[in-house]
């Protein structure tokens, strides 16, 4: 360590500033200049460090420090050097796309809960069925001497099966208010097979006494007093009045003429869906609750109580495509 330095020396000024500014400054130079000897290979920054350490050691010096300006000037370098309008932007482009996906999901919450008029889409179907030609006969009786073979017997209400099929007279099975008694084919039919099932009824008096049906249902399985079964697509007459009911709920009501007395009842199936016509007019369409499971067709009376009405099925008949 060379010997104490005088800090009253004005050389410590020029010392202090080639300290602050730097090496390759002007004042480095000077100041380098002054503290070699002639002659002398001498270490630069080892000349500056000693003679700053023993600036620092004395009681009156210039402290080294930044120069005036040296902050803003820092700053200022830093602003335009950073991508600032790059930094700018991304924070918009975000505001951006948060307020797309907001309008987004309120878009999507108003179009699932805003009430839509239900889109038919089973209209041209229904209309391809009611065009549907049923040339091929499955079966078909017009009850002259019994009740055929292709047909079974269902229900506690006894039937007459001569000239027609109607209640048979005698006494009725005290099983409940309500008994009923029917036929239905034995043969199944698949749930996408086009049938048809037609039947010819004769009422010469509208009565609710007995109530008239033409059925289809997806359930071999038939009650022993009322002969209905647990899921039915029907169509029946009630003094006057008839009806289209699906899975147990009324879906057409309206009246029923009397002259003539005798009507044309056909249920269409394809699928999932149906159609009832009534002396050639459609009368309802619609879903028929069945399912894609086979049907089983048939019809039947109800009777709700010892009384009885007057109504005969002349002809039934059991129609399929030829496809």
């Amino acid at each position: 360590m060379p010997a104490e330095i005088d800090t009253t020396d004005p050389f410590l000024t020029l010392l202090t500033d080639a300290l602050r500014a730097g090496p390759g400054s002007p004042e480095w130079h000077q100041a380098v200049s002054q503290l070699k000897t002639a002659g002398e290979n001498v270490d630069e920054y080892k000349l500056l460090i000693e003679a700053r350490e023993a600036l620092e050691s004395g009681r009156d010096y210039r402290s080294v420090r930044a120069g005036p300006g040296f902050t803003r000037k820092l700053l200022t370098e830093i602003e335009n050097k950073a991508p600032v309008a790059n930094s700018r932007k991304l924070p918009t482009l975000i505001a951006a796309l948060a307020g797309l996906v907001i309008l987004a999901i309120i878009g999507i919450a108003i179009y699932a809960f805003y009430p839509r008029t239900p889109v038919d889409d089973s209209s041209k179907a229904i209309n391809e069925l009611a065009s549907t030609y049923f040339s091929k006969e499955i079966s078909a009786t017009s009850f002259e001497t019994g009740i055929p073979e292709a047909w079974r017997t269902i229900g506690s209400l006894p039937l007459d099966a001569n000239k027609g099929l109607k209640p048979a007279n005698g006494p009725v099975p005290t099983s409940g208010d309500y008994v009923g008694g029917g036929i239905v084919l034995n043969e199944s039919i698949p749930g996408a097979q086009p049938i048809a099932l037609q039947a010819t009824l004769q009422i010469a008096k509208p009565s609710a006494d007995l109530i008239p049906q033409v059925f289809v249902t997806n359930d071999a399985t038939f009650s022993s007093d009322r002969a209905t079964s647990s899921q039915e697509l029907v169509w029946q007459a009630v003094e006057g009045t008839q009806k289209v009911v699906v899975d147990g709920k009324t879906q057409k009501q309206a009246q029923i003429g009397s002259s003539p007395n005798t009507h044309l009842i056909r249920i269409l199936l394809k699928g999932d869906l149906a159609i009832v016509e009534v002396d050639g007019k459609q009368r309802w369409s619609g879903r028929n609750a069945l399912g894609d499971k086979p049907r089983y067709l048939g019809v039947r009376f109800i009777r709700p109580g010892a009384k009885t009405g007057d109504a005969t099925f002349t002809n039934v008949r059991v129609l399929a495509t030829d496809q």
